[in-house]
């Protein structure tokens, strides 16, 4: 199975946006940023829309700058079922690393909200940043980043400085978030559910905590009446005020 996107609304050139809040971009002349615009393929992406999801290495079409809202990405880790999650919030980039050689497998990238997307061929990045010093340096600034957040044993990053934010509470109900699909409860009310809630150990290593996190933050949705337990599932009856948790 090849790359395998999802239909976003394109972009007319008339009615693209601007680079100049891309951050690796930042110090490039106005004119330039112009004509990097007209070579993007823009693209307009709803709330949880499927952006990409690679099943091959090398199926990157070129380097995404998230221009207006925020992406989610998801990579499996390995064969014990773990996945990494890392949010590309506007102004950051995705898919450089396949650019420069680093393959790039098991890649999903869904829309957290709506926004607005760029999409720079692989060539022109790459010509890019043979050309523009300022471009190389801002992409090695961010990897020289990740690598000192590492040492100091902060939470995992991107290569395109964006952190995977959060205490391990707020990062479990976000993942209930993202796991959970409107629906409509017995007395005909909006609500949210979870059809099969993953296991302790299964959410845990999702989102980098521990079991014992997981437990104490599902419990305390059920104390303060944010969610029920309707097993295997989990009903979530006041979605904002489990989103105000996650801030």
């Amino acid at each position: 199975m090849k790359r395998e996107a999802h239909s976003g609304q394109n972009v007319t050139s008339a009615h693209t946006g601007s680079l100049a809040g891309i951050h690796v971009l930042s110090s490039l002349p106005s004119r330039e940023l112009t004509l990097l615009a007209v070579e993007c393929e823009w693209r307009a992406v709803a709330e949880n829309e499927i952006i990409l999801s690679l099943a091959q290495p090398g199926d990157m079409d070129g380097v995404i700058f998230v221009v207006e809202g925020s992406v989610r990405l998801a990579r499996s880790m390995g064969n014990a079922g773990r996945i990494a999650y890392t949010d590309v919030n506007a102004g950051g980039q995705f898919g450089e690393m396949a650019a420069l050689g680093v393959v790039e497998t098991d890649l999903t990238a869904v829309a957290r909200e709506a926004g607005l997307i760029a999409t720079l061929p692989e060539k022109r990045f790459l010509e890019l940043l043979s050309r523009e010093e300022s471009v190389s340096r801002a992409l090695l600034c961010q990897y020289a980043r990740l690598l000192r957040a590492k040492e100091a044993g902060a939470p995992s990053l991107e290569a395109s400085g964006n952190a995977l934010e959060g205490t391990g509470t707020q990062r479990v109900y976000k993942e209930l978030l993202a796991l959970a699909e409107p629906q409509r409860d017995v007395e005909g009310g909006e609500c949210l559910r979870i059809d099969r809630l993953p296991r302790h150990r299964v959410l845990a290593a999702r989102v980098d905590t521990t079991e014992e996190v997981v437990a104490r933050a599902i419990a305390e949705l059920v104390r303060k009446g944010i969610a029920s337990r309707d097993y295997p599932g989990l009903i979530v009856a006041d979605e904002a005020a489990l989103k105000a948790l996650c801030e």
